[in-house]
C-alpha cells in the first residue's frame, strides 16, 4: 500500500534531496571520469584506448536496459528498497572494477556496474517525487537533475585528478564512501512507497529481447574490422531480427518498456528524434575529444580533464537556465538551437586542433548538449496525457541513451579501420567529428520537418496549461 510521503512534508526534504542527488551524481561522474581515463587505462593494460570502448559501451547497454524496468520494479517491490539495492550493487561492483587486472574482467565488471546505475538513477527521482508535494515537485526534480549534471561537469576533472595523483582504479574506489553516505541518508530520510495497482507480469521478454538485440548489434558493428563477414553480418542480422521481435512484442503489451504506440504522436517522434541525435553527438564529442586531447595532442589526463570543463561546465550552467528559456521561447526553438550549436561546435572541432579554437568549440557544443538532453525530454512529455508521462519518460530516455551508445560503437569501429598509429587515429578522430556534424545536421533537418518552428505556440500552450 502507498505509504504517506515524508521528505518535504516531514522535515527532511533537503537531506533527502542531497542523498538522492549524491546517488545520481556518482552515476554521471563515474561515466565521464572513466571516459577521460581510457588512455591511461589502456596504457596500464598494454592495449589501445580504442580497444577499451566496451568499458563504456557495455556499461551503457545494461544501464539503458535497466532504465525501463527500474520504475515498474520499484512500483511493485518498493522504491526505497530497490534504490538501496541499486546503491549496494553500484558500490560493490565499483570495488570489483577497481581490482580488475585484465581487459576482459574490467569490461565484465563494468557491464555489471550498469545494472546498479540503471536501478538507482530513476529510483532516486521516484523517491524524491514521492516525498514532494505538488507545489515543490517541479522545483525538486529540476534541482535533482542539476545535481546529476554537476557529475558530468566535474567527472572529467575528478577522473583526471585521481588518475594523475593515484591511479585510474581510484575512480571506482572513490564511489565507495559516496555510496555509503548516500545509502545511510536514504535509509534514514526516505519513506517507503509502492504502487498498489502495479500487479501483472513484468515485461521480462521485452527486457531480454532489448538487451540481446542491442548487444548483438553493438558487437556485430564493433567486430566488422576483425571477424569474417559471415560472423559479424550474422550477429547484426540476428540483432536486427530480435529488435523487430521486441518492437512487435512491445506493441501488444499494456505496460511495455518502450511504448512504440507513441510513434502515432508526431510531436513526440520529433522530440525523440532530436533528442537521440543530440545525445549521440554529445557521446561522440566526449569519446573523440578524449582521444584528441590525450592520444593525439599529448595532454596529460589531468590537463585533459581540466580542458573538458569548457564542455561540461557549459553543460552544467545551461542546464540550470534551460527551464526558464523554455518557458519564454518554447521547447521547439531550444531544440533547434541545441542541434545548431552542436553542428557549429563539431564543425570547429573538425577544422581546428589548437587550444583556443578547441575551447571555444567545446563551449558551443556544451550549449547544444545541455539543451539537447533536457529539452527534448520535457517537450515530448508535454505532448501526452498525464497518465502516460512515466512510460513516455522512460521510453525517450532509453531511446536517447541507446542511440548514443550505438553512435560510439560505430565510430570506434571506423577508427579501428585506420592504422594503429597516432597519425592513423588522428585521421579517424577527424572523420569522427565530420560524422558527428552529419548527425547534428540530419537531426536539425528532421526536427524542422517534424516539429516545424512552433516556438511561440509552445510558449502559449505552456501558459495555457
Amino acid at each position: 500500500m502507498e505509504s504517506t510521503p515524508a521528505g518535504y512534508r516531514g522535515g527532511h526534504g533537503w537531506l533527502l534531496l542531497i542523498a538522492a542527488g549524491l546517488a545520481q551524481f556518482i552515476v554521471t561522474a563515474d561515466y565521464f571520469s572513466v571516459a577521460i581515463a581510457l588512455p591511461p587505462m589502456a596504457e596500464s593494460l598494454h592495449v589501445r584506448a580504442i580497444d577499451l570502448q566496451w568499458v563504456i559501451t557495455g556499461y551503457v547497454l545494461t544501464f539503458g536496459s535497466m532504465l525501463g524496468v527500474a520504475g515498474p520494479l520499484g512500483d511493485r517491490y518498493g522504491r526505497k528498497r530497490l534504490l538501496l539495492l541499486g546503491i549496494i550493487i553500484f558500490c560493490a561492483v565499483s570495488i570489483w572494477v577497481g581490482f580488475s587486472k585484465s581487459v576482459t574482467m574490467i569490461i565484465a565488471s563494468r557491464i555489471a556496474l550498469g545494472f546498479g546505475g540503471g536501478l538507482l538513477f530513476p529510483l532516486a527521482t521516484a523517491v524524491v517525487s514521492h516525498a514532494s508535494d505538488s507545489r515543490q515537485l517541479a522545483r525538486n526534480i529540476a534541482l535533482l537533475t542539476g545535481v546529476a549534471i554537476l557529475g558530468a561537469a566535474f567527472g572529467p576533472v575528478l577522473g583526471g585528478l585521481l588518475t594523475e595523483l593515484l591511479s585510474w582504479r581510484w575512480i571506482f574506489f572513490v564511489n565507495v564512501p559516496i555510496c555509503t553516505i548516500a545509502f545511510i541518508m536514504i535509509l534514514l530520510f526516505a519513506s517507503e512507497s509502492s504502487d498498489p495497482d502495479s500487479g501483472g507480469r513484468l515485461d521480462y521478454g521485452g527486457i531480454v529481447l532489448l538487451m540481446l538485440s542491442l548487444g548483438l548489434i553493438s558487437v556485430g558493428i564493433d567486430r566488422i574490422p576483425h571477424w569474417p563477414t559471415w560472423i559479424w553480418a550474422g550477429m547484426l542480422g540476428s540483432g536486427v531480427g530480435m529488435m523487430i521481435g521486441f518492437l512487435f512484442l512491445e506493441s501488444r503489451l499494456k505496460t511495455p518498456i518502450i511504448d512504440v504506440r507513441l510513434i502515432m504522436n508526431r510531436s513526440f517522434v520529433g522530440y525523440s528524434v532530436a533528442g537521440l541525435m543530440a545525445n549521440s553527438v554529445w557521446c561522440l564529442i566526449v569519446f573523440l575529444t578524449t582521444l584528441q586531447l590525450q592520444v593525439i595532442l599529448g595532454y596529460s589526463v589531468f590537463d585533459a580533464g581540466l580542458f573538458f570543463l569548457f564542455l561540461s561546465g557549459t553543460v552544467a550552467i545551461d542546464s540550470f537556465v534551460a527551464p526558464a528559456l523554455e518557458r519564454r521561447y518554447g521547447a521547439v526553438r531550444l531544440v533547434l538551437l541545441a542541434l545548431l550549436a552542436e553542428l557549429i561546435g563539431v564543425g570547429l572541432l573538425f577544422f581546428y586542433d589548437t587550444a583556443i579554437p578547441l575551447a571555444i568549440a567545446l563551449m558551443i557544443c556544451g550549449i547544444g548538449c545541455a539543451w539537447g538532453w533536457s529539452i527534448p525530454q520535457a517537450g515530448a512529455i508535454q505532448q501526452l496525457p498525464r497518465e502516460k508521462v512515466g512510460l513516455a519518460s522512460g521510453t525517450i530516455l532509453t531511446i536517447m541513451i541507446m542511440a548514443g551508445n550505438t553512435a560510439v560503437v560505430t565510430m570506434a569501429m571506423i577508427i579501428d579501420l585506420y592504422p594503429r598509429t597516432k597519425a592513423g587515429e588522428a585521421i579517424g578522430v577527424q572523420y569522427g567529428y565530420l560524422y558527428s556534424a552529419l548527425i547534428a545536421l540530419l537531426g536539425l533537418i528532421l526536427a524542422v520537418m517534424l516539429l516545424g518552428t512552433r516556438g511561440q505556440r509552445a510558449v502559449t500552450d505552456a501558459h495555457d496549461t
